[in-house]
């Protein structure tokens, strides 16, 4: 008998439109990639900031420091540059889209990273490099370095999605916890 987990891991992202994700995910395929798991067109998301276990006791305090981070912020613009790899000591483990840098989605960041983060750096948006997730290698992959650029028109970014993240060994799956919309400006 398994007992219900008293954490919740969560983490907030932005999602772009789903036309766009296929679109994405279809400049995969002009690539010769390592064996790889691809993110399903409806997961392919931004994490603006990865919370990490949360006990559930504390999930109404984590929607609130949600919505005070995104409050007063306006909806704006995103557009995707290119098709990179990301990995860590010289081994790639994921292709991304890369994105440009609007100022609300990097105050946005820092308002996330100030308010939940459990060891904030000095420089929140120091390590923050904006990017839409599209696939993950098997393993570790020395030798592969992908830098190309992408065609797509920009997309509206109207809200901001706090996540629930329930790992199985087919792939996470994501739950809405709560959506909170930017203003128009």
């Amino acid at each position: 008998m398994s007992r219900p987990r008293a954490n919740l891991r969560l983490f907030v992202a932005i999602y772009p439109p789903v036309d766009i994700s296929r679109q994405l995910l279809g400049s995969l395929q002009s690539h010769d990639l390592p064996e790889h798991r691809t993110v399903p067109a409806e997961q392919v998301h931004m994490t603006l900031h990865f919370i990490g276990d949360v006990p559930s006791k504390q999930l109404d305090a984590t929607i609130e420091s949600v919505q005070r981070a995104t409050a007063g912020i306006s909806a704006f613009d995103l557009t995707v540059q290119r098709l990179i790899t990301l990995g860590h000591r010289g081994s790639a483990r994921l292709v991304a889209a890369e994105t440009d840098r609007p100022p609300e989605l990097l105050e946005i960041q820092r308002r996330l990273v100030t308010r939940l983060a459990r060891s904030p750096r000095r420089n929140p948006a120091d390590r923050f490099r904006p990017h839409l997730t599209l696939c993950r290698f098997k393993k570790p992959t020395k030798g592969i370095a992908l830098d190309s650029s992408l065609d797509t028109e920009p997309f509206r970014v109207q809200q901001v999605v706090l996540m629930k993240s329930t790992l199985r060994s087919d792939g996470a799956q994501h739950h809405e916890i709560i959506s909170c919309a930017l203003s128009f400006g």
